[in-house]
């Protein structure tokens, strides 16, 4: 799994809001702001920061974890499409092929062995010519993916306590971890209060 922050809102926006709800001014992102910030987040007068949207690139998660991030409404996916890119499974070179380059392996053996197998159906449906749009129905759900995933900072937070949470879908923990490592450090302040402190070292 790879995580790349692509684009983030500047903090000032948010902090521009924040004072335009009180008609204030401050110090241009110096301690007062900071502190204000911090202030709205514990206070949970989090609408502001929504102002605030990030972009990343995620690559290399499975079916399975999308599904779950899918449920995170507030937010935008553009995924890869399996219409489009499963020719890359046909015709495959099997001298070359490795499973752990097309499946998320879970660590469990027998898990892992019928993901292997339903793969080889997969790749045997587009070598007899099947559509891709049928085919699709043998993937595993260990099949990789990746989607470019747009949400704001009051979003995030809600996915970050329930996904780095210990009864989380462990991809799902792993996938807030490279998240949180994939921020600006001055960013971090959005987060602190909910992150698990076990899952990133925050």
């Amino acid at each position: 799994m790879k995580v790349k922050l692509l684009n983030v809102t500047p903090l000032k926006i948010a902090i521009k809001a924040i004072r335009r709800c009180y008609d204030s001014c401050g110090d241009d992102l110096g301690n007062k702001d900071l502190k204000l910030l911090k202030s709205i987040i514990k206070n949970g007068h989090t609408s502001t920061i929504e102002h605030i949207v990030f972009t990343f690139d995620i690559k290399g998660i499975s079916r399975a974890a999308l599904q779950e991030l899918a449920r995170h409404r507030i937010a935008s996916l553009s995924v890869e499409s399996t219409r489009y890119t499963l020719k890359k499974l046909k015709n495959i070179d099997t001298r070359e092929f490795k499973y752990e380059d097309y499946l998320v392996e879970t660590g469990n053996p027998i898990v892992d062995v019928f993901n292997r197998v339903g793969l080889d159906r997969t790749i045997s449906c587009l070598n007899e010519n099947i559509k891709n749009d049928l085919t699709k129905y043998t993937l595993p759900e260990s099949y990789k993916t990746s989607l470019i995933w747009t949400i704001n900072a009051r979003s995030l937070r809600n996915f970050l306590e329930l996904r780095s949470s210990s009864k989380a879908l462990w991809e799902l923990r792993e996938l807030s971890n490279e998240i949180i490592n994939s921020l600006p450090e001055e960013y971090l302040i959005l987060f602190k209060d909910i992150i698990k402190e076990e899952s990133n070292g925050i």
